[in-house]
């Protein structure tokens, strides 16, 4: 059967923003349901800063299950933030987790609204998080580095546009991101999803530039961050699965390479089929090892969310995705023919999922289209 072209770019489109819901309005509408949910978290009566850092953390929490429900809680933060920075007596100082709260409200609406609108959120989520810097108090130094891993992920956002306007050398914002997180990583302990979170961040900010040089500098610092991950929590398949998404972006770099090798084939090979191959060539072989290691990782992923009945549609897709491309660079047709019932099985494993669970997924059309072609 005809080899179906890869799937390169659909998991490096994953990118810096997080999956678009609605338009926001240019309100700030407290939810009807905000209330209910601070009260649900532990704070004070009258603690008018924590409960709005308590509806933030809702609002996180919600945010991969039901991304609706967190923009009206994230859009709540910035409306209690608002609230209390207008009520705040002359003279009064507020503590660094307003600020952390503030701040990190505005980055995480911006990365849910469109893209010429994210510019504005950034720069008023980074003078939010550096007033946070100025202040002192019982708790300030643990909110301050929450502060620095903030301002990072706010500077990689900034550095991406540079990147995106045909800059390729690494901006001195991105080299800086990393060194911020470098030291904040260090200086106290992160939370292992808070480091799954900067890894995923770090490395689709890699998958900007064209340089291997460049984008390796990012991978690799992605990669070190997700294995420090599974040292500890070697079962964690969200670092897993961190790591067959950076095993694929190199693996999908290679494959874009490939491409440009064809240009410079002969033109005769457009109106003949193809010989069979005997070996790889070396930019073959490269991609080849690294869908292996994408695969391995995702597989691991799968087998551990199986254990606790929390298999996704997402890892089903990535690996669907890698043996696709697996099968492509086999040499014998018999054995791509196996690989791509695996990756059918895959696909068909994430569509039960979706209509059973009723989740708000969509498979890529790559996958659909490959698998309406195979069973034809």
């Amino acid at each position: 059967m005809p080899r179906p072209r890869g799937l390169k770019g659909s998991a490096m489109a994953k990118a810096n923003k997080k999956t678009k819901v609605q338009e926001p309005s240019s309100s700030t509408e407290m939810p009807e349901n905000a209330q209910t949910v601070v009260l649900d978290k532990v704070v004070e009566e009258g603690d008018e800063v924590g409960e709005a850092a308590a509806l933030y953390e809702s609002a996180i929490e919600k945010l991969e299950i039901d991304p609706n429900a967190a923009l009206a809680l994230i859009r709540g933060t910035i409306h209690e933030s608002d609230r209390i920075l207008r009520n705040l007596e002359e003279d009064a100082t507020l503590p660094a987790l307003f600020y952390c709260t503030y701040g990190s409200a505005l980055y995480e609406l911006g990365r849910l609204t469109d893209e010429e609108e994210f510019e504005p959120y950034l720069d008023a989520a980074e003078e939010r998080l550096n007033q946070g810097l100025t202040t002192e108090d019982d708790v300030a130094n643990n909110v301050h580095n929450k502060i620095q891993l903030a301002l990072a992920k706010i500077w990689l956002a900034k550095a991406a546009s540079a990147v995106s306007e045909g800059e390729q050398a690494v901006p001195e914002l991105s080299v800086r991101a990393l060194e911020t997180l470098d030291k904040a990583m260090t200086d106290v302990q992160v939370p292992s999803k808070t480091i799954i979170e900067l890894a995923d961040i770090v490395q689709n900010h890699g998958d900007l530039y064209e340089s291997i040089e460049s984008r390796d500098k990012f991978r690799n610092w992605a990669e070190s961050a997700l294995n420090s991950v599974l040292e500890k929590e070697p079962e964690n398949a969200s670092a897993l699965s961190g790591l067959g998404l950076c095993k694929l972006s190199l693996a999908n770099y290679y494959l874009d390479n490939l491409d440009d090798n064809d240009d410079d084939a002969d033109e005769e090979d457009d109106d003949e089929e193809e010989e069979e191959k005997e070996v790889l060539n070396e930019k073959e072989q490269q991609a080849y090892q690294a869908i292996l290691d994408s695969k391995k990782y995702f597989e691991a992923a799968k087998q551990e969310l199986v254990k606790i009945d929390k298999v996704s549609p997402q890892v089903l897709s990535d690996l669907a995705e890698t043996l696709l491309n697996e099968a492509n660079l086999v040499l014998k047709e018999e054995d791509q023919v196996e690989i791509y019932k695996k990756a059918v099985e895959n696909i068909k494993e994430a569509n039960t999922l979706i209509e059973e669970k009723k989740l708000d997924f969509i498979l890529p059309e790559a996958l659909t289209s490959f698998l309406e072609e195979f069973e034809a």
